[in-house]
């Protein structure tokens, strides 16, 4: 199925979640940081990547929800792409609490990292599973993917329904190879 929300035919969901990924293990990686050397640049730079990483996960989640409910209802890949979102949602959320507690200790002299860093490994984790999620939407169900028919000589170009693009079988052509169109 093609993505609804794209530019020039490439889905934009898949582009725009790099950043809040990167964003959110820089913001653990400055807290632990913060817990080796007790500078407070570190926990300051934690808090920074944090709130960007939460304001980037909602820009990505836009196209992402637009591609969502888009998706057939009751089919394999709606329930996997509402499992996704959860986990997506869940690793967002904890981020954003992981922030709040940093925020209130911004201009304090007495830094605690411990609280934020726990909060933040656990969304790490659950970001982890909306990426195998998400992956498993891109690999199993095709979400988000053009279809293309190996040695075709046409390519379908206005396919939107999830279920039209699936492969048909490859017919042998008598000639010991297999393929998926007769000629």
């Amino acid at each position: 199925m093609y993505s609804k929300a794209r530019i020039a035919g490439h889905p934009i969901h898949p582009m725009l979640i790099a950043l809040p990924i990167g964003l959110y293990v820089a913001t653990v990686g400055a807290l632990l940081g913060y817990v080796g050397t007790e500078d407070p640049f570190y926990f300051r730079m934690a808090l920074v990547t944090n709130v960007a990483g939460v304001l980037a996960a909602v820009v990505a989640a836009i196209p992402g929800a637009i591609d969502l409910f888009s998706l057939p209802r009751y089919s394999q890949a709606r329930m996997t792409g509402i499992k996704h979102a959860s986990f997506a949602l869940l690793a967002t959320g904890l981020f954003a609490v992981s922030g709040a507690v940093s925020w209130r200790q911004w201009d304090s002299g007495s830094l605690d990292a411990t609280g934020p860093l726990a909060i933040g490994v656990v969304g790490l984790l659950a970001l982890v599973v909306a990426g195998a999620l998400g992956w498993s939407m891109v690999q199993t169900h095709r979400v988000g993917v053009r279809p293309t028919f190996t040695k075709s000589r046409s390519i379908p170009e206005a396919i939107d329904e999830f279920e039209e693009i699936a492969t048909p079988p490859p017919v042998s052509n008598g000639h010991g190879g297999d393929h998926y169109f007769r000629q």
